[in-house]
């Protein structure tokens, strides 16, 4: 190699193809008919930034794919009328996969999220109370039925969304640990591919469930949110500057295992974290336990709260004991990353967001410099919905590929 010459260690900087950005172009059209509705050519071209022959190349390709169908004309002010055109959410479907410990749910949804099939499979635990080694295999195969129903219809699935509640490598989609699955280092996302013949991504469960609330429920029009999930495990999802934060190996907002003392340091956690083993649903139990002794056989969260509601002494003192643990987490956060908004989610935390949600905002008032807004969760099947945004997502990054 000539002196000076160093080509052979300076990697070459990746260019657009073609293919590429018209790809690109193409999945900024669909969003913005998505989002805003009919719109004009001319509407088109100023808010994407394409040329008008662009925009009409890329417009008459979709309607030819069915994905954007003739809207009619605008009403003349004065010069012509012009073209409109709008999505067409019903052209083609996704799947979108809920996975929690002991049940599997599956929605096939149009490309507006809109749910259109479900359906959901109990899964018997094994004897150890593991999830059942034929765990896989029955949500293949109700992934399997789900996409072989859209396909007997006009609108067949185009991409896959797994919910799942663990550590997820995005880049992968290989789950690395979901503890209450006793999932380790499992290449879910290319397994599904490999089984159902379709483009699949795989994401930690509080993600999903604060993608849902971000485009459709508590965190509309909100730009930086910490979504808070309390239920088995508790998660967190930040959303900042208007996207999911992942962390470097997607592992961001793994707030289980928030560390809320000195104590804390001297005991491993190598299942569920020091703040789940709190007010995760386990926690609260054992909480109660050690208050009232054993508990009725069935004996669960909702009991719980139906006690705290009813002024039970015990229910409301380990009620005030999760009130403190989580202000003390959330206002941490809240200190460090200084969101607009809190959204307490999961089952237990939007079941008891009447309760936690005044009771935290008191305990942290004067207690940080700026405390956020809190607010519950409000939609059902957020995860389901989550999944199918982000697999909606993945669709339109190809979106006119054959299916």
């Amino acid at each position: 190699m000539p002196e000076g010459d160093d080509s052979r260690e300076r990697p070459r900087r990746p260019t657009a193809t073609n293919r590429t950005a018209a790809r690109v172009n193409t999945a900024a059209l669909l969003d913005r008919l998505r989002t805003a509705g009919p719109q004009s050519l001319s509407e088109l071209t100023q808010h994407t930034g394409l040329s008008t022959a662009t925009v009409n190349r890329l417009v008459d390709r979709l309607i030819d794919d069915g994905l954007v169908l003739e809207a009619g004309r605008t009403v003349p002010t004065g010069g012509r009328p012009a073209r409109l055109v709008k999505f067409h959410a019903q052209a083609r479907s996704v799947l979108a996969l809920d996975i929690g410990a002991h049940k599997i749910a599956g929605a096939v949804a149009d490309l507006e999220a809109r749910v259109v099939r479900r359906r959901r499979r109990a899964i018997l635990p094994g004897e150890d109370g593991r999830p059942a080694p034929s765990f896989f295999e029955a949500l293949a195969d109700l992934a399997a039925t789900l996409v072989k129903d859209a396909a007997s219809g006009p609108s067949p699935v185009r991409a896959v969304a797994v919910s799942v509640p663990g550590v997820v490598r995005r880049d992968s989609g290989r789950v690395e640990f979901a503890p209450s699955l006793r999932w380790h280092d499992l290449p879910l996302g290319a397994l599904l591919e490999e089984r159902l013949g379709l483009p699949v991504r795989v994401a930690n469960d509080v993600n999903l469930l604060a993608l849902a609330e971000l485009r459709h429920g508590a965190a509309r029009g909100r730009h930086d949110v910490l979504t808070v999930a309390l239920g088995t495990g508790v998660g967190a999802s930040l959303v900042l500057d208007g996207r999911l934060y992942g962390g470097g190996a997607g592992a961001a907002g793994e707030i289980g295992y928030t560390l809320l003392g000195r104590q804390s340091l001297s005991t491993p956690w190598p299942g569920f974290g020091d703040l789940e083993s709190r007010v995760g649903t386990a926690g609260i139990l054992a909480r109660m336990r050690a208050r009232k002794g054993a508990l009725p056989p069935g004996f669960g969260s909702a009991d719980f709260l139906r006690l705290a509601r009813a002024g039970d002494a015990a229910a409301e003192a380990v009620l005030a004991e999760v009130v403190d643990d989580l202000s003390l987490t959330i206002g941490n956060a809240a200190t460090l990353l200084n969101p607009e908004l809190v959204v307490l989610g999961g089952g237990f935390g939007r079941a008891a967001a009447d309760l936690l949600v005044p009771a935290v905002r008191r305990r942290l008032q004067g207690r940080i410099p700026l405390p956020p807004a809190l607010t519950g969760a409000e939609l059902d099947d957020a995860q389901l919905i989550g999944a199918a945004e982000l697999a909606i997502d993945l669709a339109a990054a190809d979106p006119t590929a054959a299916t």
